[in-house]
């Protein structure tokens, strides 16, 4: 399903969240960005959680399209979050072909992480076009390391490591976008936004709690946060990450039952593709 905004002025931005076959409402040139889905954290174990990667993206500056022409679009749907000790899913890929393309365009989506090894971010593959962009930002490692993000001007941030400090900054917070903003809704001729807010982890130790524990969400483009807790029976998970963002990792240190089944990992937020009609 297409829905469509308007950023101010008279050229629409379509933001197309589901894959379909897209015709042009109308003639113009647009500018199309694409962004693959990230991967989903592990957690749920005494195992060292890790963050998920994040997608990758891409766009073409500007393409002639007409209402004669068609093109199918993939957006890839986020990697769930692995809990009783599993790893998590990859994310989907996101991809464009269609008239006047030089074959299909793929933003992959990020890897999922383990129990022996972060989540790694997607990667950008075709040409012509003026087609570029950039990989994904790789998960954090440590206990809860937090999700990486969507790069726009160059490599996804890493999620935060919680032994040390790592681009993503400290004790699993999620990787950032280098594209920080007021979100998606601020994008429009040519330009990608993502969110400013960052996902901060849960650094926790106590007892006899018997619900989920929240970590602050991540915002578009942006990993989750990781959550680790050193002690207690409790319910915890991983943030999502935003858009493209990884999966932010999840672990009770001394949960209940074998495989500590009360921890999950952070799902992957999905992909997405925008058009955006230009002035010019």
């Amino acid at each position: 399903m297409a829905v469509i905004g308007s950023p101010p002025g008279a050229f629409p931005q379509l933001t197309i969240t589901q894959s379909q076959t897209w015709v042009p409402p109308q003639d113009g040139n647009v500018c199309i960005h694409v962004v693959g889905a990230g991967g989903g954290a592990f957690g749920g174990s005494q195992a060292t959680p890790r963050g998920g990667g994040g997608g990758a993206y891409a766009k073409i500056p500007t393409l002639a399209v007409t209402t004669s022409g068609s093109y199918t679009l993939v957006v890839g749907v986020g990697g769930t979050g692995g809990g009783f000790g599993d790893s998590g899913v990859n994310g989907g890929n996101s991809t464009i072909a269609g008239t006047g393309l030089t074959g299909t365009k793929t933003c992959s989506g990020g890897t999922a992480s383990s129990s022996s090894a972060v989540g790694n971010g997607g990667t950008v593959s075709g040409s012509g076009q003026s087609w570029a962009g950039y990989t994904g930002g790789a998960g954090g490692a440590g206990s809860g390391g937090g999700g990486g993000a969507v790069g726009v001007f160059a490599t996804g941030m890493v999620g935060g490591n919680t032994s040390a400090h790592s681009m993503g900054g400290y004790q699993g917070i999620g990787g950032i976008t280098d594209a920080a903003s007021g979100g998606l809704v601020m994008s429009g001729y040519g330009i990608i936004c993502g969110g400013s807010k960052r996902s901060y982890n849960v650094n926790l130790n106590q007892s006899a709690i018997a619900n989920f524990q929240s970590v602050d969400p991540a915002g578009d483009l942006c990993g989750g946060g990781g959550v680790l807790i050193g002690a207690g029976y409790i319910y915890i998970r991983g943030a999502d990450g935003g858009i493209g963002g990884g999966g932010g990792g999840g672990q009770s240190a001394t949960g209940s039952g074998p495989g500590n089944p009360y921890s999950f990992g952070g799902f992957g937020g999905d992909g997405i593709i925008l058009i955006q009609y230009l002035p010019w």
